[in-house]
């Protein structure tokens, strides 16, 4: 196992050293650069084999400053190419984690793409791997990934939603603790009467959620169940805990307050939140603006409101407004029922909101274009 001294940013390396080596051309000239590159033969090794940038190089070089010799780094880089990786998978992964041309390739390396590889997180997915887990080549197989990963195969019961699952989180990082913290947590869920498939599902989604301690869990069950009366048996209640998990019970009071300025009765905003819990994460501001749109202009009613999730998860500028206003235009030359759904229509796809929109080109010529327009001004306006 290789030794990890510090951690930079890639990123931060690759400014640094930009702006280094802009401040060392304005004073000399460009072609000192490709000297100093030309005599150290790593540097030439990573521009010439991996077809790194000259300054992506130096960045690179700065991590291991110790490497003099490329045997090692090729070493790695043809196991890599032995597990199916190319050139640019491979160049992404060292730029992310340079350090693992310091790995003992056979004894370090090869054994842990071995069991990703078996795992099922080829090519782009386990380079997707690294750029999360930009350690995870240090950490110990037999101590940290193979117990990680057995854990997550019996929870979940087939390998490619723990690739999904790994793919969304750093759970190679997670140590035992953390998962002793998630194990508690899934027996506080079926407490809480959640089934397997719901728990499992917030898990593959939303891992990160699940590394809450069980004391902040327990306390926005009870807060959804004794504060807002959301049941324990309500089949939406998983949502409501993802809603509510990073949200203080003050920031949700503001925006009860919210609904009530706007008439809403107690009783009304009770069901409200049984049937649209999503609403509790939202900002004040994104409340008063949806309120302001559909209850001052549109005239739309609490009741309305509570029929359809669109209202409360789409997007105001950039998919209701568009579509709403060519309703209007629509309604008005007396195209469409007055009674027609604007919830249903929200929800459609692009594409079959536009299929629908041509059913009036012969009445208005350029219907699609001017809905396009619309959607295209409220893109640059948001």
């Amino acid at each position: 196992m290789f030794k990890i001294y510090r951690t930079i940013p890639f990123f931060f390396l690759r400014s640094r050293f930009q702006f280094s080596i802009t401040s060392f051309s304005s004073s000399s000239s460009s072609t000192k650069i490709t000297e100093i590159v030309s005599t150290n033969p790593f540097l030439n090794y990573l521009i010439d084999s991996l077809g790194f940038h000259e300054d992506d190089a130096i960045a690179v070089y700065s991590e291991v400053p110790h490497l003099k010799s490329t045997a090692n780094s090729n070493l790695v880089v043809n196991i890599f190419k032995e597990y199916g990786l190319n050139n640019v998978q491979i160049r992404d992964i060292v730029s992310m984690a340079p350090r693992i041309l310091t790995v003992k390739p056979n004894k370090t390396l090869e054994p842990k793409l071995k069991v990703f590889t078996e795992l099922g997180l080829l090519g782009p997915d386990l380079v997707k791997l690294v750029k999360r887990n930009p350690l995870i080549f240090s950490r110990g197989l037999h101590t940290q990934i193979i117990p990680t990963v057995d854990y997550l195969r019996n929870l979940l019961g087939c390998d490619e939603k723990v690739v999904k699952m790994i793919n969304r989180s750093k759970w190679m990082l997670l140590p035992n603790s953390s998962l002793r913290r998630i194990s508690a947590n899934i027996s506080l869920l079926k407490q809480y009467g959640l089934s397997d498939e719901k728990i499992l599902k917030l898990l593959v989604t939303d891992p990160q959620r699940m590394k809450q301690t069980p004391e902040l869990i327990e306390s926005k069950l009870q807060y959804l169940e004794q504060k807002l009366g959301i049941s324990r048996d309500s089949p939406l209640l998983i949502h409501a805990l993802v809603a509510v998990m990073y949200r203080s019970e003050s920031e949700i009071e503001t925006n009860l307050q919210v609904f009530r300025r706007f008439g809403w009765s107690d009783l009304e905003i009770g069901r409200l939140l049984k049937s649209q819990p999503y609403c509790l994460n939202k900002s004040e501001a994104y409340i008063v603006d949806k309120l302001n749109y559909f209850m001052k202009e549109l005239n739309y009613t609490p009741s309305y409101l509570m029929g359809s999730t669109s209202f409360w998860t789409l997007s105001l500028e950039k998919r209701m407004k568009p579509r709403i206003e060519i309703i209007k235009i629509l309604k008005k030359k007396e195209l469409v029922k007055e009674s027609l759904s604007l919830s249903t229509l929200v929800n459609y796809s692009e594409s079959k909101f536009l299929g629908f929109l041509k059913n009036f080109e012969s009445h208005i010529p350029g219907l699609c274009e001017i809905y396009k327009n619309r959607l295209k001004n409220s893109k640059v306006v948001e």
